[in-house]
């Protein structure tokens, strides 16, 4: 796998949409352009993983139904988080830092109050016949020190992750942070390839033949999106900031020899 799921494509749209209905802001047609190669190239990426993966499920049309109603709800209100993520950070001027410390003890109330206890009293497969028991998890990290090593590395790695991307929403956008978030795939992928190849093929991920060139394909989609959106590559016929600023100075550069004029005659 690429790190990347099908539903991926769609966030970086509606955290688009939603910044220009919640936050006022103005995108250029470079912006949509540069948003619209990205999540074609994430399409292909999360198209290549389901293409290749040779499973099947066997589930029914209404449970398809209901997963795509669920895809496009969870990354609605991913991006939506996102969005009141920048207001908080920018509007309220919270470091990012104390945001990200809000969300955790928001998250651990949640979880510990709510929602694990639900989650053992759902009937599943595992322990206890719960669907997930969170105190089997609890005794197997207290009596592995693996697991509660790799448990703690992961919580660290998820603080650090959401430190870095409330840092890169400060600076720049939400919008901005969608896109650089998509483009770590990239690096997670050659990292895959590297230690299949290189180091033990049975790690890893080793290079798809048959869907290998469409993911490589949606990974340059990414890169040439990201650039288009941050203006790295000016293209004079789509519409940009930079033709709005050109206007906005040959305007204010006429102005004074036209009000010359008038005071000359």
């Amino acid at each position: 796998s690429s790190g990347i799921n099908a539903e991926w494509p769609l966030r970086p749209g509606f955290a688009g949409i939603l910044s220009v209905i919640f936050l006022k802001r103005k995108l250029y047609p470079v912006h949509w352009l540069g948003m619209g190669v990205t999540m074609c190239g994430l399409a292909m990426v999360g198209l290549s993983s389901v293409l290749g993966d040779s499973r099947t499920n066997g589930a029914t049309h209404g449970q398809m139904v209901m997963g795509i109603i669920l895809i496009l709800s969870s990354q609605l209100v991913s991006a939506s988080q996102m969005i009141v993520e920048e207001v908080f950070i920018k509007k309220q001027n919270a470091p990012p830092i104390e945001v990200v410390g809000m969300e955790g003890c928001f998250g651990v109330i949640i979880m510990s109050v709510i929602v694990l206890p639900i989650c053992y009293f759902i009937p599943g497969n595992g322990p206890h016949d719960s669907y997930e028991n969170s105190l089997d998890a609890i005794a197997m990290m207290y009596s592995n020190p693996r697991i509660f090593g790799f448990g703690l590395a992961y919580l660290l790695s998820i603080a650090f992750y959401n430190y870095f991307g409330l840092s890169v929403t400060k600076s720049l956008t939400a919008v901005h942070r969608t896109l650089i978030d998509a483009c770590r795939t990239i690096l997670v992928w050659a990292i895959d390839l590297l230690i299949h190849y290189t180091i033990d093929s049975t790690y890893g991920e080793g290079f798809d033949n048959t869907y290998g060139y469409l993911q490589l394909g949606g990974f340059l989609l990414l890169l040439c999106g990201t650039v288009l959106y941050n203006e790295l590559i000016y293209i004079k016929c789509i519409g940009s900031p930079r033709d709005a600023a050109n206007f906005d100075a040959s305007f204010e550069g006429s102005q004074p020899l036209l009000d010359g004029s008038l005071r000359a005659n």
